[in-house]
C-alpha cells in the first residue's frame, strides 16, 4: 500500500492532459468541464495538446510532431504546479514521458479514470495510480481496485451541469405520438450491447400495439449498426449517424424514453459508470437500463 498522500493547500496552475478532445464522452466532463469549474473559481488551469488518443492515431512520421509537442509542454510546468492526468493510458509514448518527467521533476499529480480501464491495461493504470498523489475514479468497483495500489482515492461520479441540463428537460404533459425510443452514443464502442436492444425490440414490436419510433444517433455510418435494426419487421426507426455535442440535448429532449442497453458480465461492466444514464436523467427522461457498474 502506497502511505497517504496530500496536495498542497495553494496550488498554482493546473495542467490538464487528456484521453481525447472535448467531443469525448469521457474526456468532456472529466476534463474540459471540470477545468471550466476551476477557472470559474478563479484557479489557473491549462488544457494541453495533443490528447493521447489522438498520438495512439496518427502514423510516423506525423507521431513525431506530437511527441515533441508533449515534451515542450512539460517545461511549462512550473514548481507548485499540479498535473491532472484523465484516463492517459491509450499511448505508450506518452506514458513514458510523464512517467519519466514525474520521476525527476516530483510534481504532484492527480490522475483520474472513469472506467475500469486496468482490465484491459492493466499495467499501465498501475504505473499511474501508484505515482499519483490524488485518484479519481467514478464507480465503487473501481475504487476497490485503486485502493490497492494508493490510499488516497477518492469516489467522484461523472456528472453534469445541472443549470445547463434543465432548459432541456422533458415535458410529458405535451402529446407526442407515436412515442419516441431513443439511444445516443458512440455506436462503434457497443456493438455487443446493440444487439441486445435489437433482440428486445423484436420482442416488443411482436406484442404492443402501441405506436413508436425507435431513434438511434451516433451510428458512424457503421454498416452493422444499420443492418441490425433496419430490417425488424414493423419497426419504425430513424438512424443517425452523428449529431454535433453542442445539440445532442435537443436530440435527447424528443424522445420519449431513453434506453441503455448493457451486457453485464465481466469486470468491465461491473465496473464502469453510464454518462449517457445520467445525461437522460438529467433532462428528466424516462430510462429503461441494464443492471451494470
Amino acid at each position: 500500500m502506497e502511505r497517504q498522500r496530500s496536495l498542497a493547500p495553494k496550488p498554482g496552475t493546473i495542467h490538464f492532459y487528456t484521453f481525447s478532445d472535448i467531443r469525448s464522452s469521457s474526456s468532456r466532463p472529466r476534463a474540459f468541464w471540470v477545468a471550466d469549474e476551476l477557472r470559474a473559481r478563479r484557479l489557473s488551469t491549462v488544457i494541453h495538446t495533443p490528447p493521447v488518443l489522438l498520438i495512439s492515431r496518427t502514423h510516423w512520421p506525423g507521431k513525431w510532431a506530437l511527441i515533441v509537442e508533449v515534451i515542450r509542454s512539460l517545461f511549462s510546468i512550473k514548481k507548485g504546479d499540479i498535473v491532472y492526468l484523465q484516463r492517459t493510458i491509450a499511448n505508450k509514448y506518452f506514458l513514458i514521458i510523464m512517467v519519466a518527467y514525474l520521476f525527476i521533476s516530483r510534481r504532484k499529480m492527480i490522475f483520474d479514470i472513469d472506467d475500469p480501464v486496468y482490465v484491459h491495461s492493466f499495467f499501465k493504470t498501475m504505473i499511474l495510480t501508484r505515482m499519483a498523489d490524488l485518484v479519481i475514479v467514478s464507480s465503487h468497483a473501481q475504487v476497490e481496485w485503486a485502493r490497492q495500489y494508493n490510499n488516497n482515492v477518492h469516489l467522484i461520479h461523472i456528472t453534469v451541469n445541472h443549470a445547463a441540463y434543465k432548459k432541456f428537460t422533458k415535458q410529458y404533459s405535451q402529446n407526442s405520438a407515436p412515442v419516441v425510443i431513443g439511444w445516443t452514443g458512440a455506436a462503434n464502442n457497443h456493438i455487443s450491447n446493440l444487439e441486445i436492444l435489437a433482440s428486445v425490440l423484436r420482442r416488443v414490436v411482436g406484442k404492443t400495439k402501441v405506436p413508436f419510433t425507435f431513434v438511434l444517433i451516433g451510428a458512424s455510418r457503421n454498416k452493422e449498426v444499420h443492418e441490425m435494426f433496419q430490417p425488424i419487421p414493423g419497426l419504425a426507426v430513424e438512424i443517425v449517424d452523428w449529431v454535433n455535442p453542442e445539440n445532442i440535448l435537443l436530440e435527447i429532449q424528443k424522445f420519449d424514453i431513453g434506453v441503455v442497453p448493457n451486457r453485464i458480465d465481466g469486470e468491465w461492466n461491473t465496473g464502469k459508470q453510464s454518462y449517457k444514464l445520467i445525461e437522460y436523467m438529467a433532462c428528466g427522461l424516462a430510462i429503461v437500463a441494464s443492471a451494470f457498474g
